[in-house]
C-alpha cells in the first residue's frame, strides 16, 4: 500500500480533476488485445489498458461471474500524469471497465456510471465484486469538495495545505454491463449513518473495499477515515439499493494502529471477516494484527490476535474467505525481511492459526503488493510482486495443493509477467496493488505494469494445471 498522504493527493487529482463519468449507459465498444502467448497452451498475457504517458493506470480487480465463469470484469484506475494541483484533463472513463465473455480471451469496454455526485467530477479507486446471482457490483470514490486549507486539517502537499471531502458509491448491472443501476453511496463524509463508537467518522472514504458474501448474497463495503486513517464497514442485504449502518472495525481495547493500514474485508457462510495492525490488544505485545469476525453486519466483532512469527515489523494484513468450508480465512503479511509472504490459516474464524507458510521464489528479492483469494473449490492463490537489484519488478503468483496440518502447501512459484521493469522517475501512487482471483480452470492476474514505460492495466490467465508440478 502507499503511505496516507501519497493516497490522498491521488485521490484529489485522481477525482476532482478528471473528466466527468456520465451516468447514462453507454454502449460497449471494441477494445482489441493480442496477448502475448495464445489459447493453445491456455495461458494468456496480454495490456488492457493502453494508455498514453500522460496517464497511469493501475489497482485493476477483477470479478468472475459464478454463473457462468467464462464472464469476467477488469475494473481500474487512471490517474492523470502530472500530478498535479490545478491540472486541467481530459481522461476517458477515469475508472475503466473491460468485459470478456471468453475467459479473459477478447476483451471490450463497457461505460459504468460510478459518479453519483451532481456537478462533480471524476472516479478514483475502484472496487467490484460478483453475488452468487451473477449481479456485477461496481463502483469507487467520488470527490466532493477539494481545496486549500488554513488549518493543520488537510493534507501537506509541496507546501500546500490540501482539504478533500468525498464519497464511496457502487452501482450493480444484472446483464454483465450492458446496463448500470443508479450509483448508491455506501459511505462518504457525513455521518448520518456511522454509529457511535471508538473511532471518528469523518471523511470516511479513503481506499473503498467490497466483498460479497457468496452464500447469502449480503454485500460489504468499508472505507477509512482520510484524517487518522481508522476503517469502517457497513452491509447491504437488498443488492445494494441501499446500506445499512456504518461501524467502526476496531474498539477501544483493541484500537487500530494509526500508522498501519486496515486490511480488504472477506465474507462466507454469514461470517464478515477484517483485520487489521492494533496499537495494544489485552495480553498481546503489540503492534499485533487483529482478525475478527462478525454475524451481524460489523455492530459486534469476536477479535483474535493473529500470533505472527517473524513478520514484518509493520504488518499490512491481507484476508482471504473459503467459500467451501465455514470458518476457514487465510491471511497474509510479509516476512521480516520482506523476501517472502507468510500465509496463516485458521479453520475456526480466528481462533487457532496454522502456519506461517512462508512463500517466495529464489533467488530471495523484497516481495510488494500482495493480494490472495480462495477459489471455488477451496484452492488459495496468491500473487505478489518482485522488486529486482536493478529497480524493476515482475509478478508472481503460486496456488495451494493441499490444506496441511502445519498450514497451506503451496506449489512452486510461477511467473507471471514476460517482462520486467523499473516504475517511471518520479512515479509514486495509482498502483495500490495486484489482484488474482481463480475459476475452476484458470487463475486470473491483474497489475499496473511498466514495461512500456508509464503503468498500464496488464492481465494474466494460467490454468490451474500449470501450478500442480509445485
Amino acid at each position: 500500500m502507499t503511505r496516507p498522504r501519497q493516497r490522498a493527493l491521488v485521490f484529489l487529482l485522481g477525482c476532482a480533476l478528471v473528466a466527468s463519468m456520465s451516468n447514462a449507459v453507454g454502449a460497449a465498444a471494441a477494445h482489441p488485445s493480442v496477448p502475448t502467448a495464445g489459447p493453445s497452451s491456455g495461458r494468456l498475457e496480454m495490456g488492457l489498458s493502453h494508455n498514453g504517458s500522460d496517464r497511469a493506470v493501475g489497482e485493476p480487480e477483477i470479478a468472475i461471474d459464478p454463473t457462468h465463469p467464462k464472464n469476467l470484469f477488469v475494473f481500474w484506475t487512471t490517474f492523470p500524469l502530472p500530478l498535479k494541483l490545478g491540472a486541467s484533463v481530459s481522461l476517458r472513463d477515469p475508472c475503466g471497465g473491460l468485459v470478456s465473455q471468453d475467459s479473459g480471451a477478447h476483451w471490450h469496454r463497457v461505460k459504468v456510471p460510478a459518479n453519483n455526485v451532481p456537478n462533480t467530477a471524476g472516479c478514483a479507486d475502484a472496487v467490484v465484486a460478483t453475488g452468487p446471482d451473477g449481479t456485477l457490483y461496481a463502483g469507487g470514490i467520488t470527490t466532493t469538495f477539494t481545496g486549500l486549507g488554513v488549518s493543520n486539517a488537510g493534507i501537506s502537499v509541496g507546501g500546500q495545505n490540501i482539504v478533500v471531502h468525498a464519497k464511496d458509491s457502487v452501482t450493480r448491472s444484472t446483464d454483465w454491463g450492458r446496463t448500470w443501476s443508479q450509483p448508491v453511496e455506501m459511505m462518504g463524509s457525513d455521518a448520518e449513518r456511522f454509529v457511535p463508537e471508538s473511532a471518528i467518522p469523518v471523511d470516511t472514504f479513503d481506499r473503498p473495499w467490497l466483498s460479497v458474501d457468496q452464500s447469502t448474497g449480503t454485500v460489504y463495503a468499508s472505507g477509512a477515515n482520510i484524517v487518522d486513517h481508522k476503517r469502517f464497514v457497513t452491509a447491504s442485504t437488498d443488492k445494494a439499493h441501499s446500506f445499512g449502518p456504518v461501524h467502526a472495525i476496531q474498539s477501544s481495547d483493541y484500537p487500530q494502529d494509526t500508522q498501519g493500514s486496515g486490511s480488504t474485508l472477506a465474507a462466507a457462510h454469514g461470517l464478515l471477516a477484517a483485520a487489521y495492525r492494533a496499537s495494544q490488544a489485552p495480553g498481546a505485545t503489540c503492534p499485533c494484527v487483529i482478525f475478527e469476525t462478525s454475524t451481524d453486519h460489523g455492530a459486534t466483532f469476536t477479535r483474535h490476535v493473529v500470533p505472527l512469527q517473524s513478520a514484518a515489523s509493520s504488518p499490512s494484513p491481507f484476508i482471504a474467505a473459503d467459500p467451501t468450508r465455514k470458518g476457514r480465512f487465510a491471511l497474509t503479511v510479509l516476512d521480516a525481511t520482506a523476501t517472502q509472504l507468510q500465509v496463516y490459516v485458521t479453520d475456526d474464524a480466528g481462533a487457532t492459526w496454522h502456519g506461517p507458510t512462508a512463500v517466495g521464489e529464489l533467488p530471495a528479492n523484497e516481495h510488494f503488493k500482495p493480494w490472495l483469494s480462495y477459489g471455488p473449490r477451496g484452492q488459495l492463490a496468491l500473487v505478489w510482486r518482485t522488486n529486482h537489484s536493478d529497480k524493476s519488478y515482475d509478478v508472481w503468483a503460486a496456488l495451494t495443493r493441499d490444506a496441511g496440518q502445519s498450514g497451506a502447501v503451496f506449489s512452486a512459484p510461477v511467473r507471471v509477467s514476460s517482462a520486467a521493469a523499473p516504475y517511471p522517475p518520479g512515479y509514486y501512487g495509482g498502483d495500490d496493488f495486484s489482484f488474482i482471483a481463480a475459476d475452476k480452470r484458470y487463475v486470473h492476474v491483474g497489475w499496473g505494469d511498466s514495461r512500456s514505460g508509464n503503468v498500464q492495466d496488464w492481465y494474466g490467465r494460467i490454468p490451474l494445471t500449470t501450478f500442480n508440478g509445485g
